[in-house]
């Protein structure tokens, strides 16, 4: 496959994996799937993922894929046959089976996606014939930091390349603030890192916004701004 795009060996990928666990009276519609989606990264990746695991071993094309939620650059997904539909969680780099449609989640996941309780989750589990489609161009209304994925508005993954130091004005990767606030020289253990984020967290994270970009390495005091 050489010379192809990411996108192309995706594509190539998705469609070896579906001939080994699909019907071949299926393999027209669960390509026409591939082919719709083949510009879609998170729709490939899920796809890929589907064809490899094949849950519950049921060799069925998928028909349909929907976006249920997304966060921090997740994508809550539902794939869909026709007998049953499964849920993943999906970024630009992987795709998790988490279960069955429907079926209870733990508390961690639900946690991470903002519920308390399965009840409440479960309200916003539309049948899946009432699920919007899974758009096939990219929506560009809501900017994704280029190095971590989150949405605007959210918290940078920690150690994001990307995020600015509340101190300086800085790259909070690289800048000196995190051995100033620690009063150390180096940071070489993770309860060092661990309290970091506390002073960080404590001082207030600068979430992502529309045009972020690493940035200048920056100082405590900020010397370095408008050097060359």
């Amino acid at each position: 496959m050489a010379g192809l795009t990411q996108f192309e060996k995706l594509v190539d990928e998705v469609r070896l994996f579906l001939t080994y666990g699909v019907p071949p009276e299926d393999r027209g519609q669960a390509v026409a799937l591939v082919e719709k989606y083949r510009h879609r990264r998170r729709a490939l990746q899920l796809l890929r993922q589907y064809y490899m695991d094949l849950p519950d071993a049921r060799e069925e094309a998928a028909i349909g894929l929907s976006l249920l939620l997304q966060r921090q650059g997740i994508a809550l997904m539902v794939l869909s046959t026709p007998s049953t539909a499964h849920l993943y969680a999906v970024s630009a780099e992987e795709a998790v089976w988490l279960g069955e449609y429907r079926q209870e989640l733990d508390a961690e996941l639900l946690a991470f996606w903002g519920y308390a309780r399965w009840e409440d989750f479960l309200a916003i589990c539309k049948p899946v014939e009432e699920l919007g489609e899974y758009p096939v161009e990219a929506r560009r209304t809501s900017p994704e930091c280029p190095a971590c994925g989150v949405g605007e508005g959210e918290e940078h993954f920690f150690g994001c390349v990307v995020e600015i130091c509340p101190w300086c004005g800085g790259q909070l990767s690289r800048c000196n603030c995190r051995f100033e606030q620690l009063q150390r020289d180096c940071i070489d253990d993770e309860e060092q890192v661990e309290k970091f984020l506390r002073i960080l967290e404590e001082k207030g994270r600068i979430p992502f916004s529309r045009g972020q970009a690493p940035a200048y390495p920056g100082t405590g005091e900020g010397l370095d701004k408008g050097r060359p």
